[in-house]
């Protein structure tokens, strides 16, 4: 691919090769052609393996900014630690509504000022996101202690750019009021879960700001590939 080649140009995402992530700068951003009506722009770029887990930047704070991280299930690995005798229990979804309330008790559970920070072209994608559980289309693992929720992990299926496929994992929570031993068994069942499940190739999106996210995608060996920039306000 040539630097700057558009790979994709739809309603939701304009997007370019940057060809690596030190080109991707404030005056890239500026300059390449981004319409008012299409919200979110992308670049994709050389994957590789950021210092300490998580991508450094020196861009500007006029965007929401996520990156997606990935990498061939086959050679990723899970999060935690097993325990022997665990009383931590995982299991499929009795059903779409009992998908759709977990999800919803955990990942809509965020204060007024997380979502600000988070921006409204996330929260429109949220809404689009719960409909696709709702649908069955988003496969996710619960995990309980003695009957009470205590976590779950969540992927989709798709196809990349190259038309292979794959899967994202969209969503992981575990109770950081647990034991730690397990804790770390939680996530172990829950990650181990996803990778079991998962098309050929695993992606991962995740905010600037949410470092322990992006280390905990490193550790499983994922890495950042693409960059995607939202508005901030109501041109989100």
């Amino acid at each position: 691919m040539k630097f700057l080649e558009k790979m994709m140009d739809n309603k939701q995402v304009i997007m370019y090769n940057a060809g690596v992530f030190g080109n991707i700068t404030d005056e890239l951003v500026a300059a390449v052609n981004w319409p008012k009506d299409v919200p979110t722009l992308s670049f994709s770029f050389a994957p590789f393996a950021p210092a300490g887990g998580a991508v450094k930047h020196g861009l500007k704070n006029n965007y929401i900014i996520r990156y997606m991280f990935g990498g061939k299930t086959s050679t990723l690995k899970p999060l935690g630690k097993a325990l022997k005798g665990s009383p931590i229990v995982a299991r499929e979804p009795a059903s779409a509504k009992e998908a759709v309330a977990v999800t919803q008790d955990t990942l809509c559970r965020d204060s007024a000022a997380q979502k600000r920070k988070a921006g409204p072209a996330f929260a429109k994608e949220l809404k689009r996101y719960l409909g696709n559980v709702r649908s069955g289309k988003v496969k996710s693992v619960l995990l309980f202690k003695n009957g009470r929720s205590v976590g779950i992990a969540s992927y989709i299926d798709g196809v990349r750019l190259d038309g292979k496929k794959s899967s994202t994992f969209t969503w992981l929570w575990v109770d950081k009021r647990l034991p730690r031993a397990e804790y770390e068994d939680a996530r172990f069942k829950a990650t181990s879960w996803v990778l079991k499940h998962a098309q050929p190739y695993l992606a991962s999106a995740n905010f600037d700001y949410s470092k322990d996210a992006q280390q905990g995608d490193s550790r499983m060996g994922m890495q950042p590939y693409r960059i995607f920039f939202a508005r901030k306000g109501k041109h989100a």
